[in-house]
């Protein structure tokens, strides 16, 4: 096995890097993901996962057409990865997790304590769903 999950107490993290965020990026992803993606929200509650904290969303634009917005998000997770960048899906989504020490240029801010890993998802395009707009 490349990794090692520990559900329960992934299910039982909580602290200041993953409090929910009211911004309105976080707010339309919080409405439109789970719909959106739920092979990937299964993906997430096998690990332990609760899919409404995050260790951050990210919000990039618009896609090339300018009918959904592109995010990507990062979640911790209590466990062991032994490959680094473990790409472990990737239909309408990506999925890869990462060690805390990767070289990989993503968001690893946690209070989670070791061993954990990161897991990031990618590739998302949601559709918005909010009457109050982006400011771009």
């Amino acid at each position: 096995m490349k990794y090692k999950v520990d559900v329960q107490a992934t299910a039982q993290y909580a602290d200041q890097y993953n409090e929910p965020c009211d911004c309105i990026y976080c707010q339309n992803f919080n409405k439109t993901f789970a719909a959106a993606y739920p092979k990937v929200i299964k993906v997430l509650k096998d690990f332990g996962i609760s899919v409404e904290r995050p260790l951050e969303v990210m919000d990039f634009y618009w896609n090339d057409i300018k009918d959904k917005r592109r995010y990507e998000c990062y979640y911790s997770v209590k466990g062991n990865l032994v490959e680094d960048k473990l790409q472990l899906y990737d239909e309408d989504a990506i999925i890869t997790l990462y060690s805390p020490d990767t070289e990989a240029q993503i968001y690893s801010n946690t209070g989670m304590e070791k061993p954990y890993f990161i897991l990031a998802i990618t590739n998302i395009e949601l559709p918005w769903v909010l009457s109050e707009l982006p400011n771009d």
